[in-house]
């Protein structure tokens, strides 16, 4: 039986899924002004000084683990954006939900964590639908560089996942992601002075309203309220909720950006939704959980688009 604290819990997540699904049409709009690493410096500083309010880290060893998530969430972050100067929304959103499938072989390797054995079926549907939705031709070289670079990105998350749950083991998650978001914060900031072209502000109140979206509201509210809604129901169940989130960045692209998705691509979408949902069952009854998808990272469990 469902408990009132579970539906409120998942009708919060289905809230969060649905504002970070907001954020890739949020996120191609701004570029069309805003240089990629401008945006991330002025996202995460806005993030990192609301959490910092609330966070004094100290321990050496809490800045270190920090620092790594911190790099590996850049990593995930800038392929991002960098990807959306060629990709819409919705596509981004779909090609940055593959992480999941990617999360079982990085926690194999760094924490021994067996995989399900129905991963390959699962990595198998995701593919075949990757393929279809991205199906290069002779004229889509742009689009096959955003794939690309959107791909890396889902493979950084994907690494970071899974420092988290190692990171996370006798440290404050609080304090890791105070840490992690200033790390965000520096090398966006790094990157911009070595590149000389780049402009430190944005150009418009627009821009900078949806900066300010972007930071406080998609980034620490909506990781705040993870955090709390997430006390009341399971990963699995949250991994599920959270599949949705590209589903969402494909209404709102479709609504907002006038995107539309061919048949192919949406039997291309639907093949990796499946793939995300099966890594989301349990089928052994001793397996462990899997990792949700690419934003389900709280800041009990912080990873930190």
């Amino acid at each position: 039986m469902i408990t009132k604290k579970a539906a409120l819990a998942d009708l919060a997540l289905f809230g969060v899924t649905a504002i970070w699904g907001a954020t890739f049409v949020t996120m191609k709009n701004l570029l069309v002004t805003t240089p990629p690493v401008t945006i991330l410096f002025w996202r995460f500083l806005i993030a990192f000084g609301i959490l910092a309010s609330f966070s004094r880290p100290k321990e050496p060893e809490t800045l270190k683990k920090g620092a790594i998530l911190g790099g590996a969430l850049f990593g995930g972050y800038l392929f991002q954006t960098l990807g959306l100067l060629y990709v819409t929304p919705a596509r981004s959103a779909f090609i940055t939900g593959f992480c999941t499938l990617i999360v079982p072989p990085f926690a194999f390797l760094l924490l021994r964590t067996k995989p399900e054995k129905t991963l390959p079926g699962s990595i198998a549907l995701a593919l075949f639908g990757l393929f279809l939705l991205t199906g290069v031709d002779k004229e889509s070289n742009p689009l096959f560089i955003g794939d690309v670079l959107t791909l890396l990105g889902a493979t950084a998350y994907a690494l970071q996942i899974v420092l988290v749950e190692r990171f996370t083991r006798g440290s404050n998650a609080f304090d890791l992601a105070t840490v992690e978001m200033g790390t965000v914060t520096l090398l966006s900031l790094l990157l911009t002075l070595l590149s000389p072209k780049q402009t430190m502000l944005p150009y418009s109140l627009a821009a900078w309203g949806s900066i300010v979206f972007l930071g406080a509201v998609a980034t620490a509210l909506a990781f705040t309220v993870q955090k709390v809604a997430q006390r009341y129901t399971s990963a699995t169940h949250a991994g599920i909720i959270f599949i949705s989130e590209p589903v969402f960045a494909a209404l709102f692209s479709y609504f907002l950006w006038g995107e539309r998705l061919t048949k192919q691509s949406i039997l291309g979408c639907t093949f990796i939704l499946l793939g995300i949902l099966t890594t989301q069952i349990r089928f052994s009854p001793g397996a462990p959980s899997p990792q949700p998808s690419v934003q389900t990272q709280d800041l009990q469990d912080i990873k930190g688009q």
